[in-house]
């Protein structure tokens, strides 16, 4: 009996020692991380969102006022160059025309009248020059009416196309008040916003590119324009960008108002030796107490730490390391706090 017991024991002693060894057996962690190649400090390279806006546009408004009579486009339309856009009604402003030509031609006649009088020596010479006066007056007085009567039509300066309309038929319009925006959509900019922690780059030699965000690994070669020194609304500083490059054609290249693009911004530097990494990149290490990185090896899928020694801070997200790394580094940007020595990793794309 007790033979039988023990070797119950026994089995049991076996089966959990066995169990035991199968737990124990815990597969490697693969952690998911995100690496980029360190940037090296000999340019800078800062990326910003753009859009796109007309170069040349303007709010079209009548010189006189009245009610609408006619409104002949509508928002998104093309128009070409002396198009008429909209009316006013013109009846008052014709009465007035044709009272001022009545009166000019009158003025006209009895200059000439007054004119053979004065060669007969019938009239004075001051009877003539009232005459005179009295012609130069009407006929002021008729061009006058004349172009007014021509503004009551609003044409298009130039062919584009409209972006907005403010009023709408029939409405009562006063005089520079904006009837449409129309731009010009073979002229462009493009506009972004530099944040106030980077005023400095304004002042700096840089290389500008742009690329749309309809045509992905092109990017044009763009000049600023023009820059606020001021941030008028507290985002940023805005910069308005003009492209020149060769490549890029209005012909080819079907960009228009209200696209987003990127804006990077190539910084050339004199610091050699040293290369900048995202803040998220640095970790401490608890038994140095030294400031270090983790470098991916695309061979073994690893990683390993790498002490470095850090400078200045670039914008609110960068710093500059100045010792312990090179230019063929890649560094773990995001998930260095939950991995170790040696750990094998995967990358997030």
């Amino acid at each position: 009996m007790r033979c039988k017991w023990a070797i119950l024991g026994l089995s049991v002693l076996l089966g959990v020692s066995c169990k035991g060894k199968k737990d124990n057996t815990v597969p490697d962690i693969i952690r998911p991380v995100k690496v980029v190649k360190v940037e090296s400090l000999d340019a800078i390279n800062k990326v910003y969102t753009g859009i796109v806006e007309a170069e040349e546009y303007s709010n079209l408004a009548f010189k006189v006022s009245g009610p609408l009579i006619e409104m002949n486009v509508e928002e998104g339309q093309k128009v070409k160059k002396n198009q008429i856009i909209a009316r006013v009604d013109p009846l008052d402003y014709r009465l007035q025309y044709e009272a001022n030509k009545a009166a000019y031609l009158t003025a006209k006649s009895q200059l000439e009248r007054n004119k053979k009088l004065l060669a007969m020596q019938a009239i004075s010479k001051q009877d003539y020059e009232i005459a005179d006066a009295n012609y130069i007056k009407g006929k002021s007085a008729y061009e006058t009416s004349q172009n007014t009567l021509e503004d009551t039509k609003l044409r298009a300066p130039f062919d584009g196309f409209v972006e907005k309309k403010f009023v709408e038929n029939y409405q009562k319009v006063m005089p520079g008040e904006s009837i449409i925006k129309l731009v010009n959509p073979r002229k462009l900019a493009v506009s972004f916003t530099l944040p106030e922690t980077s005023v400095d780059l304004t002042r700096v030699p840089m290389t500008v590119t742009v690329e749309f965000d309809t045509y992905k690994g092109l990017w044009f070669k763009a000049r600023v324009k023009e820059f606020i020194d001021a941030s008028p609304d507290g985002t940023g500083i805005p910069v308005k960008l003009s492209i020149d490059d060769p490549r890029f054609s209005r012909d080819i290249h079907n960009i228009y108002p209200g696209f987003s693009c990127k804006v990077n911004l190539k910084i050339e530097t004199s610091v050699a030796g040293s290369y900048i990494v995202p803040m998220s990149a640095l970790f401490k290490d608890l038994n140095t107490g030294k400031t270090c990185v983790w470098l991916y090896n695309t061979t073994s899928e690893t990683v390993t730490s790498q002490a470095v020694e850090i400078g200045q801070l670039i914008g609110n997200d960068k710093v500059i390391v100045e010792k312990g790394l090179n230019r063929d580094n890649i560094i773990v940007v995001a998930g260095a706090n939950y991995i170790t020595e040696g750990q094998k990793v995967k990358i997030l794309k």
